[in-house]
């Protein structure tokens, strides 16, 4: 028979640390003493093709992580996993988006899966009649109970054809049907040679789907051979545990918890040579603390030069304070007495008057609004030259801001989902996916865009249905608009007038997170998401 998977001393260990700067110190000072958790010690098996394999163990057994190690969600500590073929993990709610609807969770998880946009539409109507959630499959996930979750993750996952299926107690929270129904699909999948792992508390579902048995204890392979052999065991132990008292369950428990604590061993020798001292030179905290040393010099080089200061300002510090006269500055072709910058701004006028000439005597026939990003490329104090996507233009150093000047706020996409209109409330995230792709990639997602341009020559890939609009710049969505939007004001988001810029009406206000800016604009209802560069 063909080997599938295979082990080989795999163990998970996690460091379980108090507070949050303990990590900070463990990074810069590791302890060779230092205890970790071993979720998963020295697991060594191997799986055929065809094999049902089965796994068994009280909580905190170990089971889900041995599951998460077999779909690669997470790496092994140490060991070696072999792997011929590609998982899939069904665990209830696993993979799926709580915020998209059941029928936008089954396009993105076949995508992630690798699956055609074609693929999936052929697959579409099989999974929806497998998972049987009628007319929910148009709502969102959150409103899910958990069977329906565990319904649509093991419809998916059956259709997307796996070569090794991994089932993380999806069956215990579904009716008989259904139960019955995966039952038949997994018979299927086992005639088909395939792979499956399943981790079940429920005995009588081991005895019926499985060919072999891994019985988990306290993080250790404890036995592991055919169902029926396991079972008993497994059933005598758990008979046992249940006549002890109280206290001996809890001594019981606490003696195999302390047996899981422990130096793990691949750690150590890269941490320490054989003979137990530390690495004087090449250790980690050595390595860590010249990279944070030289960042703090790359970065004080950088507050030291003046006239790169200068620039970054927008003129705030005058020209003729600076070391390097004005003469010497680069300029900018057909504006001779700017300075050449190259600076991201934010235009904070409403309106904006836009002009043709550094003189600034022909007005442009273009409209800037509030909070739309434009890159300054020279500037002097009267003056301050922009570039859109197809014009030079010029405009007052009022009307702009540095973008760098607005405090960045741990703020982020998922504090606006309940204020975007119904026609995007539902596939918010999915949206939201494709801020920074490429054009390409949207376009071969989404098969109802259609193509405009705006004042600047950008060019808009709207989404009518779902009242969403792409700003396409050098080949890539850096921006997302929503239309139709509720009312918000800063106090809503729980905001200071202070953290945030307005427009004098204040109808208008932008304010950064820590990766997007985001320009709320009451009066024409939308909501607009930029990428910061």
């Amino acid at each position: 028979m063909k080997l599938k998977v295979s082990f080989r001393n795999v163990s998970k260990q996690y460091v379980l640390y108090k507070k949050q700067s303990d990590k900070i110190k463990g990074l810069f000072f590791p302890n060779k003493n230092e205890k970790g958790f071993f979720a998963v010690r020295d697991v060594s098996f191997d799986v055929y093709e065809g094999e049902t394999i089965g796994f068994v163990g009280i909580n905190g057994s170990g089971k889900s992580t041995m599951s998460n190690l077999l779909a690669k969600i997470i790496p092994p500590t140490s060991g070696e996993i072999d792997m011929d073929g590609q998982p899939s993990l069904i665990a209830i709610a696993a993979g799926l988006n709580n915020q998209l609807s059941g029928k936008d969770n089954i396009r993105l998880k076949c995508l992630m899966m690798g699956l055609t946009n074609k693929e999936i539409d052929e697959l579409y109507e099989k999974i929806v009649e497998f998972a049987d959630i009628g007319d929910f499959i148009d709502q969102p996930v959150k409103s899910y109970s958990s069977g329906m979750k565990s319904r649509l993750g093991f419809a998916i996952s059956a259709h997307i054809d796996p070569d090794i299926l991994i089932i993380d107690e999806a069956l215990s929270v579904g009716d008989q049907t259904f139960y019955q129904k995966c039952v038949d699909r997994i018979t299927e999948f086992k005639e088909q040679g395939k792979t499956i792992f399943f981790v079940s508390h429920s005995i009588s579902q081991i005895q019926k789907i499985c060919d072999r048995v891994a019985w988990m204890h306290y993080g250790e392979l404890r036995m592991f051979d055919d169902t029926k052999k396991v079972v008993k065991e497994y059933k005598e132990f758990v008979e046992w545990f249940n006549k002890l008292s109280k206290k001996e369950k809890q001594k019981y428990q606490m003696e195999h918890k302390e047996g899981r604590k422990g130096v793990q061993k691949t750690e150590k020798v890269s941490r320490y040579q054989e003979n137990g001292k530390r690495r004087s030179l090449f250790g980690p905290a050595f390595q860590v603390t010249v990279l944070a040393v030289l960042t703090i010099l790359l970065a004080l080089s950088m507050f030291s030069d003046r006239p790169l200061r200068t620039l970054a300002t927008f003129g705030a510090i005058p020209s003729d304070k600076t070391e390097a006269p004005q003469s010497k500055s680069p300029q900018t072709k057909g504006a001779s007495d700017m300075k050449k910058v190259d600076q991201q701004a934010i235009v904070t006028a409403d309106p904006l008057k836009v002009y043709k000439d550094q003189a600034m005597k022909k007005k442009a026939d273009v409209t800037l609004t509030f909070g739309q990003e434009v890159q300054a490329v020279a500037e002097n104090k009267q003056t301050v030259q922009i570039k859109t996507a197809s014009e030079m233009y010029f405009v007052k150093p009022a009307a702009l801001q540095n973008a760098e000047n607005l405090k960045s706020l741990s703020i982020g996409p998922g504090q606006f989902n309940s204020y975007v209109s119904p026609a995007s409330a539902g596939s918010y995230e999915y949206l939201l996916s494709f801020l920074g792709k490429e054009e390409s990639v949207l376009k071969q997602r989404m098969q109802t865009l259609s193509s405009v341009k705006n004042d600047q020559g950008d060019t808009i890939e709207r989404l009518t249905t779902e009242k969403t609009d792409y700003v396409i710049q050098n080949g890539q969505a850096n921006t997302i608009m929503f239309r139709d939007i509720m009312p918000i004001s800063p106090s809503t988001l729980g905001l200071t007038e202070q953290n945030v810029w307005m427009n004098e009406k204040r109808t208008k206000f932008a304010v950064k997170g820590e990766n997007n800016l985001f320009v709320i604009d009451n009066e024409q209802h939308t909501l607009t998401i930029s990428v910061i560069k």
